[in-house]
């Protein structure tokens, strides 16, 4: 009997959290691999876009989803910012786009990113979990368009303003050194399980751990951990 290869065991594992995700979450769900192509499209995908998992298979995410900014600029595209911060395996902040959509609208979808273990070219590198915002997007531009913007006031003499990087610092070193590990081996799709395998922990410790993370970081599931995780750039 074949022993399943360290590269086997990754990708199963990767594979195990896309159905996992896919299947529990309201939010769209699509993995690309190194090479930007499709190779995980969820129901909820289908219904968000009106896309369907065979027409989209194989093909590259950029001209799928063909996703503009703000301003109109291509955000999708052949090695885009969040495909080459997966490749160095860097968290990655969500953000905003807007797509045309099957039945020919264009809808505006939030868009946070997990990054996935892999070494090899055709290994899957990056899930994207979205959802529709265009009623929200919708209702900032009305706002923005009616209610004049309010007065600055200048910073109070020795007032020192707070950056996301010093919020950051500060929540890294509320987080235990174990909190951390499980942090990481979390961002490389591992369950409770394999968590507590690799940390010789048992696995209501572990679960302890990934409770006390999610309060912290003001989550309500373990998705949303490393989303917040990325957003505060939390390694």
């Amino acid at each position: 009997m074949d022993t399943p290869t360290s590269h086997q065991a990754a990708d199963r594992s990767a594979e195990d959290f896309l159905d996992t995700l896919g299947s529990s979450s309201a939010d769209g769900v699509y993995a690309v691999d190194d090479e930007q192509r499709i190779v995980y499209w969820s129901r909820a995908a289908e219904v968000l876009t009106g896309r369907t998992a065979a027409e989209v298979s194989g093909r590259r995410c950029f001209e799928v989803m063909l996703g503009d900014d703000e301003e109109g600029n291509a955000f999708c595209r052949r090695n885009c910012p969040t495909i080459a911060a997966a490749r160095r395996g860097r968290p990655v902040p969500s953000y905003d786009i807007s797509t045309p959509t099957g039945d020919g609208r264009r809808a505006w979808f939030n868009v946070s990113i997990v990054v996935l273990p892999g070494r090899r070219r055709r290994e899957l590198r990056a899930a994207h979990m979205f959802r529709d915002v265009t009623a929200r997007r919708r209702a900032e531009a009305f706002a923005e368009a009616t209610v004049p913007p309010p007065r600055v006031l200048a910073p109070a003499p020795g007032h020192r303003r707070r950056t996301r990087r010093s919020a950051a610092a500060d929540l890294a070193v509320k987080l235990t050194t174990r909190e951390l590990e499980v942090l990481r081996l979390l961002g490389q799709g591992l369950g409770t399980d394999a968590m507590a395998s690799r940390l010789n922990l048992s696995k209501a410790t572990v679960r302890n751990h990934m409770d006390r993370l999610r309060a912290k970081l003001g989550a309500h599931s373990r998705i949303e951990a490393l989303v917040r995780a990325g957003q505060l750039g939390i390694a």
